[in-house]
């Protein structure tokens, strides 16, 4: 007998794999899944619905989720708590799902909380938005068979007053879906189901801003999950103290009315309509914080609002941001609040890579507007590590030859997405805004800086 567990424990010790690179991954503990699964649909009723490697119970309100561990050592640097069963991420992931992706999706919107949005830089958004989950962690083994909090496995490196994962929970953002609505999850790398860093296809992020390229090596295992070990994460809806949804979308309009600066603001939640001026809709939403609510702000500045003014007003949400509210996208005729806050230092071509095009609108003695594009060559024959820059200027006189300019100054092999607009600060918004909407596919990303004449 005490050979064949010795040979058994050999065997184990064997089949261990060491992940340090892209690989799938093969179930361990298959048996004991099927045990899980099988005790699960047991208790399948009108409020339990099961799926493989994941359950929900409507009435009680909480999800079940079935991992494996990878079994790496305390220490290990990890970008992923959970990934899906076909994902070859397993060598920086701490457990694998049993579940499907869009299964845990569906068991999660099952028992109230609904899809967010994840991060993505074409539409501005740099924060996940959607409700929050509590998650606990449980082995299946007998000596941690009791819930504790997901975030205890994980050590954070940086000294902060509030870690990347802690108390706070989880965002459930839903992961990705394609033009059908197919889970992405299902079938794209990394198939990420619980994310530490602001994956776009995760199904659940953390709730702030986190960069992979910053916080990768912050986060880590503060201890080893064995190798093959099951264990039950378990989800659970994270409201506020009302118990109402966390998530508030405010759109917001600003505009001028009788030379005073008001905001139109739409609770698109609630689908209320307020107009006051700036500080009484801040008051209205430095209320709606207090409760525990995320604010999630979109703001519009109309085009009769002078340029030093619509910097006034973006210059004031940009100070809130993730201090209140939290800026998400742009209007789809506006630009995002931060385009008005271009760094000073950008007005210097020198060291610009790459050089975005130039827009230049200028008044004329006579009040009208002149307007030229110019487009900034780069010669990188010479010798030394900076281009030779010339500068062509392509003047114009209807926003209508924009597009065209833009294609044939740049030729049809030029990636630039970028646009810098110069303008008078006492001109109105209106003065370029049509021009910059006629390039919002091919130049998205805009700046607009003031100039004195």
């Amino acid at each position: 007998m005490i050979r064949i567990l010795l040979f058994a424990l050999v065997v184990c010790i064997a089949s261990a794999k060491d992940f340090t690179g892209p690989d799938a991954w093969q179930s361990v503990n298959t048996n004991a899944i099927n045990a899980w699964q099988a005790a699960q649909r047991k208790n399948a009723s009108a409020t339990v619905h099961v799926w493989k490697g994941v359950s929900s119970d409507t009435q009680r309100k909480e999800v079940r989720l079935l991992v494996e561990a990878v079994g790496h050592p305390e220490g290990t640097v990890t970008e992923f708590l959970v990934v899906g069963p076909d994902s070859h991420h397993a060598y920086e992931s701490a457990t694998i799902a049993v579940a499907k992706p869009s299964d845990i999706v569906r068991a999660i919107e099952s028992i109230g909380i609904p899809r967010g949005q994840g991060v993505q830089s074409r539409p501005f958004r740099f924060r996940p938005k959607g409700e929050r989950v509590a998650t606990t962690l449980r082995g299946l083994g007998a000596a941690d068979g009791a819930e504790q909090p997901l975030h205890a496995v994980v050590k954070d490196s940086a000294k902060e007053d509030v870690p990347l994962f802690g108390p706070e929970g989880l965002v459930f953002v839903g992961g990705q879906r394609d033009e059908a609505h197919a889970c992405l999850a299902d079938s794209q790398q990394p198939s990420a189901i619980i994310s530490l860093y602001n994956e776009a296809g995760a199904l659940f992020d953390l709730p702030r801003q986190a960069l992979q390229s910053t916080v990768y090596g912050r986060l880590s295992l503060s201890r080893k999950l064995p190798y093959g070990a099951l264990y039950e994460i378990v989800l659970r809806p994270s409201w506020p103290p009302d118990g109402q949804p966390r998530v508030r979308e405010f759109a917001l309009r600003a505009q001028r009315t009788d030379q005073v600066i008001q905001i139109v603001s739409s609770n698109l939640t609630e689908r209320t309509v307020q107009i006051g001026t700036l500080a009484e809709t801040l008051t209205t939403l430095k209320r709606a914080s207090e409760k525990g609510r995320d604010l999630f702000v979109t703001l519009d500045l109309e085009d009769d609002l002078l340029l030093s003014e619509a910097m006034t007003v973006a210059h004031v949400f940009c100070m809130l941001d993730d201090k209140g509210i939290i800026l998400d996208g742009r209007s789809e005729t506006g630009l995002y609040p931060k385009a008005f806050l271009p760094q000073e230092k950008w007005r210097n071509r020198e060291g610009r890579i790459p050089q975005p095009f130039e827009l230049y609108v200028s008044r004329k003695p006579d009040g009208t507007c002149s307007r030229k594009l110019t487009f900034i060559e780069e010669d990188w024959s010479g010798e030394g590590l900076d281009p030779k820059l010339t500068p062509k200027e392509y003047p114009f006189a209807d926003w209508q030859e924009l597009p065209d300019l833009i294609r044939n100054a740049g030729g049809t092999d030029n990636k630039v997405e970028m646009l810098f607009v110069f303008a008078p600060a006492d001109l109105p918004l209106s003065s370029f805004m049509p021009g910059v909407r006629s390039l919002a596919k091919r130049l998205p990303l805009v700046y607009v800086f003031p100039t004195k004449e």
